[in-house]
């Protein structure tokens, strides 16, 4: 284990209020030395059954271990014996030192007898690639959808995304010269080479800092083999690639990048934001699925990233312990000091087994980290204990329960509104459907079932005045605007990217068009065959659309587009090359 995560346990247990039923957690006063083989099975041993009186997850994790010496066994007993101690690694402080010690400078193969990693996607690769339009700014990605991650500073637009083998990869464009700068490979992410297959689980963010230093973190999927245990998780490293944290050797240069040691390796998916007084917080899940979830803090003048903050806990079923409830966040800056964070509930498992129908993902959370004093609250105002447990979710912070409703929650993710009543967002999925729905907190509750924002009513028709009955997205071009980009399906299954206006008519009074939901094509750009599109709006700290960020896939083609003053901006030197 590198110094950076030894120095992460103390911090960890010091900045978040980390409740566990089975012990009271203390970190040794003094360094171990080396352990004998015997002296650290004989530790270990006495640890597993002092907190087994307490704690039934071993006695399963055990059985699951004698089970693996049978021939029809999906994991070896050995794969058992890692995943204990895990468990006892992350769920109790005190083991740590006593592994530590025990393992320094032994390699993973030298700990445990398993076979090389497998991470291969098990299907064949191909050079071909669809033919998309021209105008795009990347060479084609790998992975899933997405409009990658953006800064918008002064008049220019930074954007930082997956490119080949998932590096990160970060260019910029001059809305007022209309000229781009890069693309630059920002660092080197360990997902997705060799064999293994193409992972999206992290994917680059940006962020500028107030100095002007370009901040990427990239690349993480539960950390590699080889980085030892997890000191934050319950969950083992059996995903691969290492979350990473770059900066800009020099101010808004993106020419040049130098790489931190102050980001947990282990960490899965990137989300962050910058707050009104340049303190940057970014998010992310400790590990791999069984893994709580952390946010980091950056300091306004600062360069690396403060020891993390637990938000959420995992907790294995007490009448089952195989299972482990936990949970997937989705945070959005609110205010200037504020960041609201829903989730939900995901029931996973020790044996690493998930229905695809529906990934066992229930019900909406809601609350606010108010970024002033680091509390966090529920709707209600009322202030949360970290971290959070399904149980504690569930008294405190429970906005729809879709467990109870026989629907399941796909994701979530915190809504604005106009009238500042607090909404949030959740994609439920039912017998032959799939929708986003809005949840609303209003005179201390919630209801559920509302319509998305701006789509009750809305009617969108082409430029041959055919009415769309599919809209992917529509986004307004300013909050007074009455332009809008569109994505849409037309009546030839093709995927369409437009602006639209709202319409008029003789009934229609000026003081209501721009809330009108009555909208038209004006200029059509381009149409795809089986094709998908996403939009994401550029927009200034007054909301003002600057430009639009558009993601194109087609099989096995996949391109960003950046759509500024009317025309779709192409990076010359990424078209030659491509």
């Amino acid at each position: 284990m590198n110094n950076a995560l030894k120095l992460t346990i103390a911090a960890v247990i010091s900045a978040s209020v980390i409740t566990i039923s089975a012990c009271a957690i203390k970190l040794p006063s003094q360094p171990v030395l080396a352990e004998t083989e015997s002296n650290f099975f004989e530790k270990r041993s006495e640890l597993i059954n002092k907190y087994s009186l307490q704690d039934p997850t071993f006695s399963a994790l055990i059985n699951e271990k004698q089970n693996g010496n049978t021939a029809n066994a999906t994991y070896n007993s050995e794969y058992w014996r890692w995943r204990i101690d895990q468990y006892l690694y992350g769920q109790y402080v005190e083991f740590q030192p006593v592994y530590d010690a025990y393992t320094e400078g032994k390699k993973f193969i030298e700990i445990y007898n398993l076979p090389a990693e497998n991470l291969s996607s098990n299907s064949k690769k191909t050079n071909h690639q669809p033919q998309l339009p021209k105008g795009f700014f990347t060479e084609n990605l790998p992975g899933n959808t997405y409009t990658g991650w953006h800064q918008l500073i002064g008049d220019t637009v930074y954007v930082t995304y997956q490119g080949h083998l998932t590096d990160p990869y970060v260019a910029s464009y001059n809305l007022r010269i209309d000229k781009w700068d890069g693309p630059y490979k920002a660092g080197h992410s360990t997902l997705s080479k060799g064999e293994r297959k193409i992972d999206s689980h992290g994917r680059p963010i940006i962020e500028v800092d107030n100095q002007g230093y370009i901040h990427i973190v990239f690349g993480g999927h539960g950390g590699e083999r080889e980085d030892g245990l997890n000191p934050l998780s319950i969950d083992t490293p059996h995903a691969g690639g290492r979350m990473k944290h770059v900066v800009s050797s020099k101010p808004y240069d993106l020419s040049s990048f130098s790489e931190k040691n102050d980001i947990t390796p282990f960490a899965s998916y990137t989300k962050s934001y910058k707050m009104a007084n340049g303190d940057i917080y970014f998010f992310t899940r400790a590990g791999t699925h069984k893994s709580p979830w952390l946010y980091y803090k950056m300091k306004n003048g600062s360069q690396t990233f403060e020891p993390p903050v637990t938000i959420t806990w995992p907790t294995p079923d007490h009448s089952d312990p195989i299972t482990v409830h936990t949970h997937y966040i989705n945070p959005l800056k609110i205010s200037d000091t504020e960041i609201a964070i829903t989730s939900l509930w995901h029931a996973c498992n020790f044996k690493e087994i998930h229905d695809k129908t529906h990934y066992n993902r229930l019900n909406l959370y809601y609350m606010v980290l108010d970024t002033t004093d680091g509390s966090f609250y529920n709707a209600n105002k009322e202030k949360l204990t970290l971290p959070l447990t399904l149980q504690s979710s569930n008294q405190h912070t429970l906005a729809y329960n879709s467990e109870k409703a026989g629907e399941t929650s796909f994701g979530t993710r915190p809504l604005i509104l106009g009238d500042g009543k607090i909404a949030a967002a959740y994609e439920a999925k039912g017998e032959g459907y799939r929708e986003w729905r809005m949840a609303i907190f209003d005179n201390g509750s919630w209801t559920h079932g509302h319509p998305m924002p701006g789509t009750k009513n809305r009617t969108l028709v082409d430029t041959d005045g055919k009415k769309v009955s599919k809209i992917f997205a529509l986004e307004k071009l300013g909050k007074q605007s009455d332009t809008a980009a569109v994505a849409y399906r037309n009546s030839k299954g093709e995927s369409v990217f437009a602006i639209a206006k709202q319409r008029t008519n003789r009934s229609t009074k000026a003081d209501n068009l721009l809330n009108s939901q009555d909208w038209q094509v004006d200029k059509t750009y381009f149409n795809v065959d089986k094709g998908k599109l996403l939009v994401k709006p550029v927009a200034n700290e007054t909301g003002e659309v600057k430009a639009i960020i558009v993601n194109v896939r087609k099989a096995g083609s996949q391109r960003l587009y950046l759509w500024h003053d009317g025309e779709f901006r192409a990076n010359n030197l990424v078209q030659q090359i491509n």
